[in-house]
C-alpha cells in the first residue's frame, strides 16, 4: 500500500474567524465529566452517512445498550454536508457528533472538536492508533480530530443488471463498448453510465480512475510533489477524462446533476445502468438493503434488482484497469462546543469499536476501520454478487492512493480544473499547469 504525503495544511480562514474566540473555553477530557448534568442526555448527530432508512439500525441499537442516552439523527445530504456542519459546529446548538471525511476536513475542522485521544486510550488501550486503520489521516498536530468508522475503496463502478440485461448488453470493458451501451440506453429512454459531475468530490473519484489507467499511482506521486503534474502523465490523463464527456461515454448534462441524489435516484429506480460509485455501496448488494429501496422509492420490483459491482471499462488507450484508492469513509469528530462530551465520546466509541456496532457495519458490508474485524456476506442476493464483493474487498487491501486530497487549494484547483476541462472552458494542457501551480504554492 501506498503512503500518501501528509504535508502541513492550512485551516480555512473563515472557520479560524469563527471559532478563535469559543476553543478557549470548549476544551474538556473524561476527566471533567464533560459538563454533562444528572440524568438523560440527548445527543444530537449529524452525517450525510448513514442515510435516514439505515441511520435507526445503529443508532436505536445504541440507546438499548446506553438508555441514559437519546441520539437525535440529522441526516443531510453530501452536497450540502459540510456547509451546514462548518457553521453549526461553532455553537452549542449545533451537532454533539458529527460525520468526518477524511482529506482536506480533519485539519479544517481541527479547532472545532474534542480531542479523542484520551476517550480511545480508555476504550483500546495505548496502542488504540494500531488498533483502527487510517486513524494517521485524523490526526492533526497530535490531536485526535475524529475516530474512522470504516473504509472504503473506488475505483470501480456498480451495474444496475435490470437495464443491462433488458439491453440485452454485457458490461462494457473498453471506451466503445461503453458509448455503445450508452446509445442502447438512450434508445430506449434511459442512460447507461451516469455522472454527477456537478459535485466536485464525484469527478475526483471518477478522474483517479482514469489518472491511474495511465500509470498505476503517479496522480498520488505528483500530489506530493514528488513527480510534476503537468507532466505527459498527467495532460493524459485530462486529455482522457476530457473524452469521456466529449464521445458520449457520459451522459448528457453531467454537469448539472449531483452524485447523490440524482445520479443515484436513476440508477436505483432503473432509470440508468452504471454509476462510478465504490465499496460504499455494498449493500446495495443486500436483501435487507434492497427491501428498503423498494420502501423509499414506493416501487416493489426495486426489491428484486441486482447490482454487480464491476471495473471501469478501459478507456486510455493502453492503459492498466482496476487500480482501487481509499481509506476511511467516514470519521466520528465531537464537536468542542457540546455540553454532553462524555456520552458523545461513548457514542463514537460504541460506533467505531463495540461488538454490536460493529456487527451493523458488517451486515451492511461495510469494512470496519477496527483491524480484525470482517463483514457479513450471508445476506447478499446473489453468489455472482457475494464473490465480486469478496474481490474487491482483497484487492481493497493494497490501494495505490487515498481517495481524498489533503490540502484544501490543491483540492479546490483540481475540481475547479476537471469540471473546466469537462466543459471545454479549458485545455488539459492548461489544467495541468493551473494544478501544477496549486501544488508549488502550497
Amino acid at each position: 500500500m501506498m503512503k500518501f504525503g501528509n504535508p502541513r495544511r492550512r485551516a480555512a480562514a473563515a472557520i479560524t474567524a469563527l471559532v478563535a474566540a469559543s476553543v478557549a473555553l470548549a476544551a474538556c477530557s473524561p476527566a471533567d465529566g464533560g459538563g454533562e448534568a444528572d440524568g438523560p442526555v440527548t445527543l444530537d448527530v449529524w452525517g450525510w452517512n448513514p442515510d435516514e432508512a439505515s441511520a435507526p439500525g445503529y443508532f436505536d441499537k445504541f440507546e438499548a445498550e446506553n438508555p441514559d442516552i437519546k441520539v437525535n439523527y440529522r441526516f443531510i445530504q453530501a452536497s450540502d454536508y459540510v456547509n451546514a456542519v462548518r457553521l453549526a459546529a461553532t455553537t452549542a446548538d449545533g451537532p454533539d457528533v458529527f460525520g468526518l471525511q477524511v482529506g482536506v476536513f480533519p485539519e479544517q475542522f481541527a479547532p472545532l472538536t474534542l480531542d479523542l485521544t484520551p476517550y480511545l486510550e480508555d476504550e483500546l488501550g495505548s496502542d488504540w492508533a494500531d488498533k483502527l486503520n487510517g486513524s494517521d489521516q485524523y490526526n492533526v498536530d497530535g490531536k485526535q480530530v475524529a475516530a474512522p468508522w470504516y473504509m472504503s475503496s473506488g475505483g470501480f463502478m456498480w451495474v444496475n443488471m435490470s437495464v443491462a440485461d433488458e439491453l440485452g448488453l454485457a458490461v462494457p470493458t473498453t471506451l466503445d463498448e461503453l458509448v455503445a451501451f450508452n446509445r442502447a440506453a438512450e434508445a430506449i429512454g434511459k442512460k447507461g453510465l451516469v455522472q454527477g459531475a456537478k459535485d466536485g468530490f464525484a469527478n475526483l473519484d471518477l478522474f483517479q480512475i482514469v489518472a491511474n489507467q495511465v500509470e498505476p499511482g503517479y496522480f498520488y506521486s505528483a500530489l506530493a510533489g514528488d513527480e510534476d503534474f503537468d507532466s505527459t502523465e498527467m495532460i493524459e490523463a485530462l486529455e482522457a477524462w476530457q473524452e469521456l464527456f466529449t464521445s458520449g461515454a457520459v451522459q448528457e448534462g453531467a454537469l448539472g446533476m449531483t452524485a447523490y441524489p440524482d445520479a443515484n435516484d436513476a440508477r436505483i429506480t432503473g432509470q440508468a445502468a452504471m454509476i462510478p460509485f465504490g465499496s460504499w455501496q455494498f449493500r446495495d448488494a443486500t436483501n435487507a438493503r434492497m427491501a428498503q429501496y423498494a420502501e423509499t422509492y414506493g416501487d416493489e420490483a426495486i426489491a428484486d434488482t441486482v447490482f454487480m459491482p464491476a471495473d471501469f471499462p478501459l478507456v486510455v488507450e493502453g492503459g492498466t484497469p482496476g487500480s482501487l484508492f481509499g481509506g476511511p469513509d467516514v470519521g466520528w469528530a465531537v464537536s468542542a462546543q457540546s455540553d454532553a462530551k462524555d456520552a458523545a465520546a461513548r457514542l463514537v466509541n460504541w460506533l467505531t469499536s463495540s461488538e454490536t456496532g460493529l456487527s451493523v457495519l458488517s451486515d451492511a458490508l461495510r469494512p470496519p476501520a477496527l483491524i480484525g474485524s470482517s463483514i457479513d456476506l450471508s445476506d447478499v442476493k446473489t453468489p455472482e454478487q457475494a464473490a465480486a464483493i469478496e474481490e474487491f474487498i482483497t484487492r481493497g487491501e493494497s490501494l495505490v492512493g487515498p481517495r481524498e486530497v489533503s490540502n484544501p487549494d490543491v483540492k479546490e484547483a483540481l475540481v475547479t480544473a476537471l469540471s473546466a476541462v469537462a466543459s471545454g472552458q479549458l485545455s488539459p494542457a492548461d489544467a495541468a499547469a493551473q494544478i501544477q501551480s496549486a501544488i508549488d504554492a502550497a
